[in-house]
């Protein structure tokens, strides 16, 4: 059992003082109403995280100008004092568990487009536009600065009336403070521009007028230490932004780095190392004596531990991390930090946000749902046993889900193993974290007391012996053989063989079939054995089913490994040491390789379902890949569905007609 002394010894912020180091950081979640207003959903989010223990929650970016001042949809808004009834509920639930509440202000400036702010073009230093978003701003007068410094302090008083215990202006990830701050995007000639101290000075007056109008809210500032572009923000002009903000009340720096332009810098992507960006938030603490937060992947209660414990920051941050599991900081508490939920950057949660949805978990099925899974104990130990039949993410979680619920669970796996697809899924570069996720759900299902039989089926003479009330069939898929003449098993091979079988192909040259994300990290795996690859894709993008940040540096390696992409053709045939390819005009390549591997799908395993017996099919639930070939976050979210489904029945039976 661990012992984490540092990360939960009292902290102070200004003139609050808290529990502990940890910094749930802003997470933009997409509950707010579509009027900005806050809702039940997003009070249960939070109500969720406050109970797990944090010292200090920061609300996520509420927005201080309405409808300008959007970054997307779903945002809280802040910028009348008709939200703070709202606000105030949020801010009393999460004080309610011993937790200081700080809300982050937002503008977003030219971060945004049209069709979020209402057909109004976006605002910004200068009519420069973000290279992603590509909607040319339009350059705010003086005068319109000086209002927009008052949307920023009355945001603040607003905050204060709902109760709330600090504010941070956001001036981080390219939004419009940050864009004052840099050069880059920062051409002004007035005294909003130019030499660093202009450059600041919508930042500073914001904090200035908000210290002096508020002398009692702490003031936290989120600050982009480097920016990761050629002429943006660098830590030199950073440290003295951090030592002007404290000369002028800024209790606390929250650092930060990257902009849209850089997102991988900013919200990183898998490859990115756990804690790599610790170094900005040291490089500013060694300037300033108010606190420095410092976060960027902190997984493990160990590595914050040692951040603290080393002085490289006063607090830590975690933002995805308490997605995965809100109890992060209370199982660290306990020293139990293998209890904990790990985060595997899949990076679904913000690729959701992009898609103009609410956020919602890969490995946890209840974020986004706290006020509908409920788990409810049903009143001591069921007698209604459940077989669970698979041992893969979706049959393991369900087993735990029935276990959570007090119902009797017994999990067939007919491999000596468990863990399903996930086995192959973590092989492939900077995707161990799925095998730290599969180690978590063994782990769960054992502790869980569910009788685990490995090596074993589950058919028709078990279904008599064990009379199950219910079944919950997870039984997996198959990858699917591509009809494609010449297929030969000697050198052809299916996506789950490579993985599988522990063949190992080397210095050889491949041509893969099938360039979504399983063929591309296919890819990615076979360039650490010196390969050759050709990916051969029907479709005219590359991992088109993949969350962008991820793909993104996916594909930045495979063009390093100098892996060649063939879009839109199709493999028509193949020989000995040969591939014909075709693209839709009928046009034909030949391409001399030596092995042939195809990553086109997976169908279903759904052949248990014809051995169950008729007295037993009313009561089957088919979840996972044998529902139809998904992902990690499905098959979670259908595994935690059929043990609710499977509780309510059996607390409210259904009445035979």
């Amino acid at each position: 059992m661990e012992n984490y002394r540092q990360l939960f010894a009292p902290g102070e912020i200004g003139r609050l003082k808290t529990k502990n180091r940890v910094v749930m950081a802003a997470l933009s979640t997409g509950f707010a109403s579509s009027a900005g207003e806050v809702t039940e959903r997003l009070v249960n989010y939070y109500r969720e995280r406050a109970a797990g223990g944090p010292g200090v929650i920061i609300v996520e970016a509420a927005v201080v100008d309405d409808p300008v001042g959007r970054e997307g949809l779903g945002q809280i808004y802040i910028d009348h004092p008709r939200y703070i009834s709202g606000l105030n509920r949020l801010a009393d639930t999460i004080k309610a568990y011993g937790c200081r509440a700080f809300i982050q202000l937002l503008h977003a400036g030219r971060q945004t487009t049209t069709s979020v702010t209402e057909g109004i073009t976006p605002v910004a230093p200068s009519p420069i536009p973000c290279k992603n978003l590509k909607e040319i701003p339009r350059g705010l007068s003086p005068g319109e600065i000086k209002i927009i410094i008052d949307k920023f302090v009355k945001a603040a008083q607003y905050a204060h009336v709902a109760g709330f215990d600090g504010v941070e202006p956001h001036a981080a990830h390219g939004y419009l403070l940050n864009q004052f701050l840099s050069p880059e995007s920062n051409q002004r000639k007035d005294e909003y521009g130019g030499s660093l101290e202009n450059r600041a000075r919508i930042l500073l007056e914001i904090c200035r007028n908000i210290k002096e109008k508020l002398p009692e809210l702490a003031l936290a500032v989120r600050l982009n230490i480097d920016d990761f572009t050629p002429e943006g923000l660098k830590i030199p002009e950073a440290q003295k932004i951090a030592l002007m903000l404290q000369e002028c009340g800024a209790d606390l720096i929250n650092c930060s780095a990257g902009i849209y332009e850089t997102g991988l810098n900013c919200i990183e992507p898998a490859s990115y190392a756990d804690g790599w960006r610790i170094y900005l938030a040291e490089a500013i603490r060694e300037k300033v004596s108010i606190p420095v937060v410092a976060g960027g992947i902190i997984r493990k209660p160990a590595m914050a531990e040692k951040i603290i414990a080393e002085q490289k920051a006063d607090f830590v941050f975690l933002g995805r991390s308490l997605l995965a599991d809100s109890q992060w900081v209370n199982k660290a508490w306990r020293g139990d930090s293998e209890a904990v939920r790990p985060c595997i950057l899949c990076n679904n949660c913000i690729g959701s946000h992009y898609q103009g949805r609410s956020i919602s978990c890969t490995v946890n099925p209840a974020a986004g749902r706290e006020g509908d899974l409920i788990v409810r104990h049903y009143g001591g130990e069921s007698l209604v046993e459940t077989v669970v039949a698979g041992g893969g993410p979706a049959g393991m979680h369900a087993a735990i889900a029935l276990r959570r619920r007090g119902i009797p669970a017994v999990l067939y796996e007919r491999s000596p193993v468990l863990g399903g697809m996930l086995n192959w899924a973590a092989l492939p570069p900077h995707k161990e974290r799925i095998q730290e996720f599969k180690d978590y759900l063994i782990r769960e299902l054992y502790l869980s007391g569910t009788e685990v039989i490995l090596g074993h089926s589950f058919g028709e003479e078990e279904c008599w012996s064990r009379r199950p009330g219910y079944i919950i069939m997870a039984t997996g898929s198959a990858a699917t053989k591509p009809s494609i003449e010449g297929w030969d098993e000697q050198f052809c091979w299916l996506l789950p063989d490579v993985y599988q079988q522990g063949r190992r192909i080397s210095d050889s040259r491949v041509l893969i079939i099938g360039g979504g994300s399983n063929g591309c990290e296919l890819a990615d795996y076979l360039l650490s054995y010196n390969n050759q690859i050709i990916i051969v894709e029907e479709k005219d993008i590359i991992a088109h089913n993949m969350e962008r940040k991820n793909r993104r540096a996916l594909l930045e390696r495979l063009a390093k490994g100098q892996v060649v992409l063939r879009k839109k053709r199709r493999v028509v045939k193949i020989e000995p040491g040969q591939v014909l390819i075709q693209d839709s005009q009928g046009n034909a390549e030949n391409i001399g390789v030596e092995m042939v591997l195809a990553a086109v799908g997976f169908a279903a395993g759904d052949g248990l379902l014809e051995s169950i017996p008729a007295q037993f099919r009313h009561h089957i639930h088919i979840i996972g890949d044998a529902a139809g070939p998904a992902g990690i976050k499905e098959a979670l979210l259908q595994g935690e569905m059929a043990a609710d489904s499977i509780a309510r029945q059996i607390q409210c039976p259904i009445e035979k007609r």
